[in-house]
């Protein structure tokens, strides 16, 4: 730290004066106190630095908060407008007679869709849908803004089910956008032992589009805003009425979805 040195004036020797006059004392100059020290320019930038970075913390933690909040307000708002899912005549496995039931709303290009179909659904389908605790439904989602190309996909979908293989089919669909032309479709139809001159009349008509986009919708009503998106819930076997108990959004772990069917079926 720099100081200034202190200066000093020598006096002149004196001239001779009466007995009376007297030397005048030396003088001398103080430190100039206008010059600021370096500790005291670099003070205040510290304590800014630190005020900017709480008030940056702070900002992250509000958002993260809510982004919470927002999530918290669209699960909430699609038990409350819809607490009921008509599921007669979708695809569905698992017992007939199974009351938990998980209902999914799905994109065949969705990037978490096929996520969830590769990593979660097989362990959902081993310990719940194969042991015959659980009814799941399948039901159509594609996002056109997202995937303009997946209907495609669910079309051939609901063509392969007309001819009873729907799920011979379904678990090819799922692939990257740009996937499901024309020759992969019927390439992928033959694999599941589709008859193709029905299958291409079937695409063809667009018959099955109204009934996909009927299901669409109803995910939006339901207040889903994205794939995919599942409803856990009880099943009236005699009217295929699930009365829905919870919403899960998004391709979710594996034990999510296990804690909410299993407390489920404790409570049945």
């Amino acid at each position: 730290m720099d100081i200034d040195e202190p200066s000093r004036t020598v006096p002149e020797s004196p001239a001779p004066t009466s007995a009376s006059s007297s030397a005048a004392p030396p003088s001398v100059a103080l430190p100039s106190s206008s010059a600021p020290s370096s500790l005291s320019r670099i003070i205040p930038i510290v304590c800014l630095a630190i005020t900017a970075a709480l008030w940056l913390q702070v900002r992250t933690d509000i958002g993260a908060l809510k982004e919470s909040q927002r999530a918290l307000a669209t699960e909430v708002a699609a038990m409350r407008k819809t607490p009921n899912i008509d599921v007669s005549g979708a695809p569905a496995l698992g017992p007939a007679d199974a009351r938990v039931t998980l209902v999914e709303f799905s994109d065949y290009e969705c990037p978490f869709c096929i996520r969830h179909f590769t990593q979660t659904m097989p362990q959902l389908r081993a310990n719940f849908i194969d042991t015959g605790k659980i009814r799941y439904v399948f039901r159509d989602f594609p996002i056109d803004e997202l995937h303009p190309a997946a209907i495609h996909a669910h079309k051939a979908a609901h063509c392969a089910a007309e001819q009873g293989r729907f799920w011979e089919l379904h678990t090819r669909l799922f692939s990257a956008p740009g996937t499901h032309t024309d020759a992969a479709l019927e390439a992928r139809a033959t694999e599941a032992g589709v008859t193709l001159p029905a299958f291409r009349a079937c695409i063809e008509t667009d018959r099955t589009v109204p009934a996909i986009r009927a299901t669409a919708s109803l995910a939006a009503e339901l207040g889903a805003t994205g794939t995919p998106a599942f409803f856990v819930g009880l099943r009236d076997p005699a009217t295929e009425q699930v009365k829905v108990t919870q919403f899960i959004s998004g391709a979710q772990p594996y034990d999510v979805f296990a804690r909410a069917l299993d407390a489920l079926a404790e409570q049945k």
